[in-house]
């Protein structure tokens, strides 16, 4: 008896690790910058803390933006996000999901989206780019590539800059600062 494939709603990037560890590297050295004196200097605190945070919104937003890349299986279509842009596409445009060299979305009129939810990768080319076959496997029953795509059907491109992480990364800055004050004092 063959069991149904497992329906998957949400692929998120395979580099999704690599983002946390920078993030995280980031928020790490911003830390250590507020919290060491320089040799031979007297800095006071409030100005070492002006001098770690942008280290860690420099190096943290890069970061930031990889942990947004996934692709998620909607209602009427697939929605892409990408590191600065969304995209919308219909399942009545979709011919097929590519997953040969990461993950590719092959439109009717042939055009093809690709996706850094799976980027193109020498693991990934080892290992048979498993998590874009899945999510290929959850898409195949909504797609209908015989049909001709409906007139007037398009998809659809923002750009969503994710502003959120600076006010975040500045308030996780401020609670280190007054953590190390009431140290100080």
């Amino acid at each position: 008896m063959r069991s149904e494939p497992e329906s998957m709603s949400r692929l998120r990037s395979s580099e999704f690790g690599v983002g946390a560890v920078g993030l995280c590297f980031s928020v790490a050295l911003g830390f250590f910058l507020v919290a060491v004196q320089p040799a031979g200097e007297t800095l006071p605190l409030w100005q070492r803390s002006l001098h770690g945070l942008p280290w860690s919104l420099a190096l943290g937003y890069p970061a930031w933006l990889q942990l947004r890349c996934r692709v998620v299986l909607g209602k009427d279509g697939l929605l892409m996000h990408n590191r600065l842009t969304d995209v919308s596409v219909p399942y009545g445009l979709v011919q097929r999901i590519l997953t040969s060299d990461g993950l590719g979305v092959e439109l009717k009129d042939g055009r093809v989206l690709r996706s850094p939810a799976v980027a193109s990768s020498l693991s990934g080319r080892l290992g048979g780019y498993q998590s874009a076959k899945k999510f290929r496997r959850a898409v195949q029953p909504r797609l209908t590539p015989a049909d001709p795509a409906p007139a007037g059907l398009d998809i659809e491109r923002h750009v969503q800059l994710s502003w959120a992480f600076f006010p975040a990364m500045t308030a996780v800055h401020g609670l280190w600062y007054l953590l190390l004050h009431a140290v100080e004092s």
